[in-house]
């Protein structure tokens, strides 16, 4: 098996065990689509990183942020925690691919005129 295949199965097993997470399934597909470059993939493979881990980076991250009982991050700042936790450059069309993954019924969306859903990653606490 491939790395990048084995990479994407990791990711997706770790994913399905939190189905329900629109978060998890946006990280999940961003790191998914990164996980198409070999020397990403191996990154991702790397022992002891795992989709949970780069999703508890983000919160600690938010948690510095904090300001009471509310936590703002930009999309950008949760995609270069994830990136900072594997070691991934930024590829900012893959976080925009991820961001279209967006699931309608759990995240804040809206249309915009070219019928693309758009999520605000700063509700994400």
């Amino acid at each position: 098996m491939g790395v990048s295949l084995e990479a994407i199965k990791k990711i997706n097993a770790e994913m399905q065990k939190r189905a329900d997470d629109p978060y998890v399934e946006i990280i999940g597909h961003y790191v998914i689509d990164r996980c198409e470059e070999e020397a990403c993939a191996a990154l991702v493979l790397a022992d002891g990183k795992t989709l949970g881990g780069a999703m508890q980076a983000v919160t600690a991250t938010a948690q510095k942020v904090k300001k009471g009982n509310v936590a703002v991050l930009t999309q950008d700042r949760v995609f270069g925690e994830v990136d900072k936790y594997f070691g991934l450059t930024t590829d900012t069309r893959a976080q925009q691919r991820a961001m279209m993954t967006a699931p309608g019924g759990g995240a804040a969306t809206e249309q915009v005129e070219d019928k693309k859903p758009i999520l605000d990653l700063t509700d994400f606490l």
